[in-house]
């Protein structure tokens, strides 16, 4: 029966041609599918780094406007006796700027000029309690430098007197942290690690540092300004100082990275399952 052979042949056609069509859209379907499944790992990897993003222990220490200033004083010294301007400042009224500086002139006799002026920082430790510091720096502005005198950063080991989060305490630092006959104008970053950890372990609400006046010399103006908290702005960056903080991960952070490592591998397995 050729009708019928030919029928049949027709058929085995059809039949040959549908399985050709239905393993092109299983291959594609599968190609669709494995392509579905990386796009899918790719977005459980960018969620494993936001969550590991949330263990990495680093943040910046804002200061306040009452957290820095400067003592200054002015003397003029004649023979008929001696005036005295003084007082505190957190930072000057157009620019936020806070000195140290010693000047001193000699005019022969008793004649004679000096100004002088010490640089006070409290910093909060409230944020820190309990925490497992790494590394702590304090970071300042340098605006002005005339002089390779040699500067000093000072810190309050012992604190007889307790810090109350205003400068205008006038509490100078003791114990020499930093030192240096050429500080760079523009940021300065400065370990203040050992200092911290500390006043940490001692139980101390606030850090104290002071940057004092320079030595005297005759007929020399040796002055440093830097931006003090109440600094605003300069071309839109911030210029006020602060501390760059890096802490241990608590136990609790670990367990937070942990558990998102295993749900993104949680993830990855019910993707394949789904792609099988």
């Amino acid at each position: 029966m050729p009708g019928a052979s030919s029928t049949l042949s027709r058929d085995g056609g059809v039949v040959s041609s549908a399985n050709t069509v239905l393993n092109r859209v299983m291959k594609q379907t599968a190609y669709t599918n494995s392509k579905t499944a990386w796009r899918s790992v790719i977005s459980a990897l960018i969620f494993c780094l936001l969550l590991t993003s949330q263990a990495q222990a680093s943040f910046i220490l804002s200061l306040s406007p009452s957290h820095t200033g400067n003592y200054w004083w002015t003397r003029n010294q004649w023979s008929g006796g001696i005036d005295t301007n003084d007082g505190f400042s957190y930072g000057a009224s157009d620019s936020g700027l806070i000195d140290a500086q010693r000047l001193y002139y000699y005019y022969g006799g008793a004649d004679r000029y000096f100004e002088a002026a010490d640089i006070y920082f409290q910093i909060p430790l409230d944020s820190l309690i309990g925490m497992t510091v790494e590394s702590v720096s304090l970071n300042f502005y340098v605006e002005t430098l005339n002089t390779t005198a040699e500067t000093f950063l000072k810190h309050l080991g012992s604190q007889t007197t307790a810090p109350t989060g205003d400068a205008a305490q006038k509490l100078a630092g003791t114990d020499d942290v930093f030192s240096s006959t050429n500080m760079a104008l523009g940021w300065n970053l400065i370990d203040v690690t050992d200092s911290i950890v500390s006043d940490l372990d001692n139980g101390y609400a606030y850090a104290v540092f002071s940057i004092p006046r320079f030595a005297q010399v005759q007929d020399q103006n040796r002055l440093l300004s830097i931006y003090g908290a109440s600094a605003a702005d300069v071309g839109g960056t911030s210029v006020a100082p602060y501390l760059e903080v890096e802490v241990v991960p608590e136990p609790a952070a670990y367990g937070f990275l942990l558990g998102g490592l295993a749900l993104c591998g949680g993830m990855f397995s019910r993707r394949r399952l789904r792609t099988r």
